[in-house]
């Protein structure tokens, strides 16, 4: 097996294992199978495990096969997405969100959006999928397409099936909140939904984020082999 095959193989086995599993009734069967600890410890585990694989598949990959011109100004997409990127990823982390694992949302029509949700209701599967979109373009090549498509797959076909699942978990309260938010970042905004301020966001999570670019901008060629020059 070479390795451009042994990365579509790895690529094909976390989009499974994100999509395949937590989107269907398999991950029901699991949790009532090892109990929902177990079950997140596992996860969790292989989740890691195949990461780690997939880089390595990836950085190994050959041969690069050129898909289209990637020159300097195709270089500058991830660097200007990045820091909206981290933005999203540092705050939704900090934030309570119904789409979260855990989170239970109370039925009523009152829903409060605070932070980054007022962006978008999936901060930190929005932020991957412009890290991934931005990457994928900048590199344009096909172990590129097959390694940030995946994350782009997951986090983008993922935001839909987790507002599925979550509709016939929470019912209303569920209604409430997909109602004042948007999946598509500033959607809401735009329509008049919402309003966004810096007070909003506030500005622990822009400070986080900020530091986080820095560091990924010096540190980018420690781990993936590439500076980053005039993008990522």
């Amino acid at each position: 097996m070479n390795e451009l095959t042994w990365l579509v193989l790895l690529a094909a086995l976390f989009v499974l294992q994100h999509l395949g599993v937590t989107s269907t009734g398999m991950r029901g069967r699991l949790v009532r199978a090892m109990g929902e600890k177990a079950y997140v410890a596992v996860y969790a585990a292989v989740s890691i495990l195949l990461l780690v694989l997939l880089i390595r598949a990836y950085n190994a990959a050959t041969p690069a096969v050129p898909l289209w011109p990637a020159g300097d100004l195709l270089r500058l997409v991830p660097l200007v997405l990045m820091p909206l990127a981290l933005l999203l990823v540092i705050g939704g982390v900090m934030t309570k969100n119904p789409t979260t694992v855990g989170v239970v949302l109370d039925g009523g029509s009152e829903v409060p959006v605070d932070g980054v949700l007022k962006i978008t209701r999936h901060p930190v599967q929005c932020g991957i999928l412009i890290w991934s979109v931005g990457h994928l373009v900048a590199n344009g090549d096909l172990p590129s397409l097959i390694f940030f498509g995946a994350f782009a797959l997951i986090s983008g076909l993922g935001m839909v099936l987790i507002d599925r699942r979550k509709e016939v978990v929470f019912g209303e309260g569920w209604a409430a909140f997909r109602d004042a938010t948007s999946l598509l970042p500033f959607a809401a905004v735009a329509s008049g939904r919402q309003s966004l301020g810096l007070a909003d966001i506030g500005w622990v999570a822009p400070v986080v984020a900020a530091a986080l670019f820095v560091a990924l901008w010096w540190g980018h060629v420690w781990v993936s082999g590439v500076p980053v020059g005039l993008g990522w």
